[in-house]
């Protein structure tokens, strides 16, 4: 974060601020941010929508959370689709081309 998204404008700034400032690590008690990854969650919806390729899927029929919670398959159920992998590199080497610029629009 500190050597690809800071100083990359304000949207890089924000990120990284946010990263440096999660209030999870506390929560789960990670003290050394400076060698952990933080798994970013929202970027592979647009990473699928950019190249389908990084992150792989197929489609399958939704299943439900039983009361153990445990997923098991719905005879009928509509069918989604489920990712089985994601290409990290690639999706972030993207990210990181893009970001210097990326443009804020303030109101």
């Amino acid at each position: 974060m500190r050597d690809f998204v800071k100083g990359r404008g304000a949207i890089g700034d924000y990120l990284y601020h946010l990263f440096t400032h999660n209030p999870l690590h506390g929560m789960f008690a990670i003290t050394d941010i400076e060698r952990r990854t933080w798994v970013i969650w929202d970027i592979i919806n647009i990473a699928w929508l950019i190249d389908p390729d990084w992150v792989p899927t197929h489609l399958t029929q939704s299943p439900i959370l039983n009361d153990a919670l445990y997923w098991e398959p719905r005879k009928g159920a509509h069918i989604m689709r489920e990712a089985n992998d994601v290409q990290r590199d690639a999706i972030f080497l993207d990210f990181y081309d893009k970001l210097p610029r990326a443009k804020t629009e303030l109101q």
